[in-house]
């Protein structure tokens, strides 16, 4: 996360993701990837591992460019998209571009919402049966509150990005459940 380094050190995260791709490689497990402004970086520490991850993972809450995209499918990565992927037209665009084969929908909850300001808005639908409370103080049972991204909002998240894809969003939505339970449950 090249955006919080104030957190931790690019050169200490990347002694720390070399150490997590190895037990990745030592247990069989897949993994789920957090990645801002570091693609180059996280895709050639990928690359470099020894021995490789044997299965795979995603990378969560991708907005990187076309040519990104390109270089994480080809690792064998993944993608997860929410929001923030969301958020403008260029990254709309790459978002749309995610074969349907290797596409995971996640919301990133409580951060990452389809904004009123991002480029797919108009393709949200409110549900009614999730009625909003306009303050956290003001929450209660079965409501949402105003603005915060709750896990029920993955459906914004598919309706954007069906409505780019130009798919149906049933089909999205299969082939999406279908891509999560495959890398991290069987």
């Amino acid at each position: 996360d090249y955006e919080r380094e104030h957190f931790c050190p690019r050169a200490v995260q990347r002694v720390g993701f070399a150490a997590q791709l190895g037990v990745a490689a030592a247990v069989g497990l897949p993994l789920f990837l957090h990645n801002r402004n570091s693609s180059a970086d996280l895709a050639a520490a990928y690359a470099a591992a020894d021995p490789p991850p044997r299965h795979g993972g995603v990378v969560h809450s991708f907005d990187g460019s076309a040519d990104e995209l390109q270089t994480l499918l080809g690792l064998g990565l993944d993608i997860g998209l929410n929001g923030c992927s969301l958020r403008a037209a260029a990254s709309l665009a790459v978002a749309a571009a995610v074969p349907l084969g290797r596409l995971h929908l996640e919301t990133d909850a409580p951060w990452c919402g389809v904004k009123r300001t991002h480029a797919g808005y108009s393709h949200v639908r409110p549900n009614p049966a999730w009625p909003e409370a306009k303050k956290e103080s003001k929450w209660a049972p079965g409501h949402v509150v105003k603005d915060r991204c709750e896990p029920a909002h993955i459906a914004h998240v598919l309706q954007v990005l069906a409505a780019a894809r130009g798919d149906d969003e049933a089909a999205v939505a299969a082939a999406a459940t279908a891509n999560s339970e495959c890398v991290f449950f069987s």
